[in-house]
């Protein structure tokens, strides 16, 4: 065995990095490097000024689009290309490539001891650690509410980050409170917890947030967007239903199961509570869902439980979103094709009656016609995604069209593309858009704020922990309130469309397929295949899920892109320029009769487009078709090569190779 050498411990951080930012409540830093421990946690101000900096440290991040938000703490990446919202063979969904060393573990734990600090997860847990242990010593001057108040979000925060590492590791260290860096043998001390351990560390986190933090109403307007006692009681949820799940539960198919019934009951408290404090589901129409995501800008909804603002400022270093430049046209103002969307998604959402539009081998079912695809859909389609001659007007004009095809310029495989855009997917995405953000220099100044946690979740979690535990048609039930509040008819048997479930695992899948309509491109669907392990089943390692439940797995599989190609055409001029100025384009909020409407734009697209195969498999290695593939132990990572070397006594997870070659032996599943 090769000589380790201990260095240092990166658990422990040695100082505290102090920056400001423009949102709100976090605005008017003062620079803490002046201030000693008794006044940055013994004056109220001071203390409170902190608290926005560990906010900082958690949330911020300018340029942002809704997706990356939804990560983790500190980290923006978009995991939106795992999942079949997006195509593209990201790293860990490529046959090519097989990981398995501690260099190709995520680095996510942190990175190496230095003179500077980093912001990472322990740091930030260090600061929760810091304000807890510093009013406890310093503030006995502070008042009673000061301190309900830090306490409360120091104690979210911390359980927020302890769960986000358990996301990508499994078992990690617990470290509830301040360490000294230097103290290398009192370090050992922390080792890798098991998986039960640190989800009864979050919850007692959880629980004690709740007890200490106001509710919106006591928080006032202003203070908007900050951690909440609803908020922690709503996330209590979150992290049990994911406790109850099969990455970490075994015996996830057992309607006795106790963290199924744990689950539920904390998501039947929390929903009892927000609903005496005036959240619910918002608006009683697909047009009242859709302004919910603008409406609303750094004030109050009903629906949101959780938000991450953005600054509506033209002040490069404030918070923005990048969200608009990335599914608008170029056309209106946004960076190129648009946010082009598989087939798969197209076929998913129901028909307009709720029922299914296509079977679970991907065969058209219930009318519906993969081609004039957007004909009789659920009302949430049509705010979800937008088709050539569907009207989505922006700041600049309130009446703008989408037209997004390409016509043949020769025989060779020559194409010229309407609008010039490049991009000529019969779908793009529209969910989230503000028609009036300023659309100067691709939306870079983008201040839509993104919710991170919306009562239909919640509700949507409650029906999961129903299906779970045996009560299906509670289940049923609340998917058919989520689908009420757009507009699908209850029909004759009073299920929305969901039609008749058979037993518990039907219902499970129907609360999953449900969390894919309701919640697309929200940043959810990747935390959901990992948390049901959808990827693959392995037997080996007690994942079936997939056959279990009657779910393809994603592996094997891959997105398909489509092209909305003008038909019998081969020249250098548009040859729809005369035919698109005269079409009067579908316009959701004002027509009439939307689906007569759509009749006469299928009428249009079945006399002048075909849609067609992209020329290039949208996933491919090397330019030939590949299948996304996924391995069992990628659901949770290993421990990185640099983790391992400073920490000598944390031991290496199963299925990834330690620092010096050696097979891990953690099963945080277990």
């Amino acid at each position: 065995m090769k000589k380790r050498t201990i260095l240092y411990s990166m658990l422990f951080a040695v100082g505290t990095v102090f920056t400001g930012c423009s949102d709100q409540f976090l605005e008017d830093m003062s620079p803490y490097d002046k201030y000693t421990a008794d006044k940055t946690f013994g004056i109220e101000s001071n203390l409170d000024q902190y608290i926005q900096n560990l906010y900082y440290n958690y949330f911020y991040k300018s340029g942002m689009t809704p997706t990356q938000s939804y990560g983790l703490a500190g980290l923006w990446n978009d995991n939106t290309d795992y999942t079949e919202e997006k195509w593209g063979l990201r790293d860990k969904i490529s046959p090519s490539n097989d990981y398995y060393t501690s260099g190709d573990c995520d680095t996510y734990f942190g990175n190496n001891l230095s003179s500077s600090l980093s912001n990472g997860p322990y740091t930030r847990i260090r600061g929760c650690n810091e304000i807890l242990e510093g009013i406890a010593k310093y503030g006995q001057n502070l008042s009673a509410t000061a301190i309900s108040k830090a306490k409360g979000q120091a104690y979210f925060l911390r359980a927020f980050q302890l769960f986000d590492l358990v996301r990508v590791y499994g078992s990690v260290p617990i470290v509830n409170k301040v360490l000294d860096a230097t103290d290398r043998v009192g370090a050992e001390a922390y080792v890798r917890e098991k998986v039960e351990t640190c989800v009864a560390q979050i919850i007692v986190d959880l629980d004690s947030a709740a007890r200490f933090l106001p509710t919106r109403k006591e928080w006032g307007d202003s203070q908007y967007g900050r951690l909440t006692k609803e908020a922690a009681l709503a996330y209590k949820s979150r992290v049990l239903l994911v406790y109850a799940s099969p990455i970490f539960n075994s015996d996830w198919n057992n309607s006795s199961n106790q963290r199924w019934k744990d689950a539920l009951e904390a998501t039947l408290a929390a929903k009892s509570f927000l609903d005496a404090e005036g959240y619910g589901l918002e608006g009683s129409s697909a047009k009242d869902w859709n302004k919910m995501f603008y409406n609303y800008d750094n004030k109050f909804c009903k629906e949101v439980i959780m938000v991450k603002m953005m600054a509506a400022t033209e002040n490069t270093v404030d918070q923005h979103s990048s969200w608009q430049k990335s599914i608008r046209l170029k056309t209106m103002g946004g960076s190129g094709a648009g946010y082009m969307v598989p087939q798969g998604m197209i076929d998913l959402f129901p028909m307009a009656d709720g029922t299914e539009a296509t079977d679970d081998n991907g065969n058209a079912v219930n009318g519906y016609d993969k081609f004039l695809f957007f004909k009789n859909r659920d009302p949430r389609f049509y705010y979800t995604f937008a088709f050539s001659g569907q009207k989505w007007g922006y700041d600049k004009d309130a009446n703008a069209t989408v037209w997004n095809y390409r016509w043949a310029k020769d025989a060779k495989k020559n194409y010229l593309f309407a609008g010039s855009v490049g991009g000529s997917c019969p779908a793009i995405v529209r969910k989230m858009s503000d028609p009036s953000e300023n659309s100067t220099n691709t939306y870079q100044y983008d201040g839509t704020d993104i919710y991170e946690y919306r009562y239909a979740e919640l509700l949507l979690n409650l029906a999961e922990c129903y299906a779970a535990t045996g009560n299906s048609s509670e289940a049923v039930k609340l998917i058919g309130d989520v689908r009420k509040r757009v507009g699908i008819p209850a029909g004759t048997d009073g299920t929305y469309g969901v039609g008749t479930i058979a037993n518990k695992n039907e219902a499970i899948k129907a609360c999953l397929r449900e969390r894919q309509i309701e919640l697309a491109y929200e940043g959810k669907r990747f935390w959901d295949i990992w948390r049901w392990m959808l990827y693959n089943d392995d037997a080996s390692d007690n994942n079936t899920t997939c056959a279990t439940l009657g779910i393809s797995s994603l592996n094997n599989t891959y997105r398909v892109g489509k092209v909305l190609h003008v038909k019998g055409y081969t020249g250098t001029n548009d040859p729809l320029t005369s035919k698109i100025t005269s079409f009067t384009p579908i316009d959701l909020d004002n027509s009439t009769d939307l689906q007569a409407d759509l009749s006469k734009l299928g009428d249009f697209w079945t006399q002048n487009f075909e849609v067609v195969d992209t020329d290039t498999p949208v996933d491919n290695v090397n330019n030939q078709q590949a299948v996304i593939t996924w391995r069992q132990n990628y659901y949770l990572s290993g421990l990185p090569s640099n983790v391992l070397q400073m920490n000598p006594w944390l031991l290496q997870s199963k299925g990834w190779q330690d620092a010096y070659g050696v097979i891990g032996t953690v099963d945080a599943r277990q």
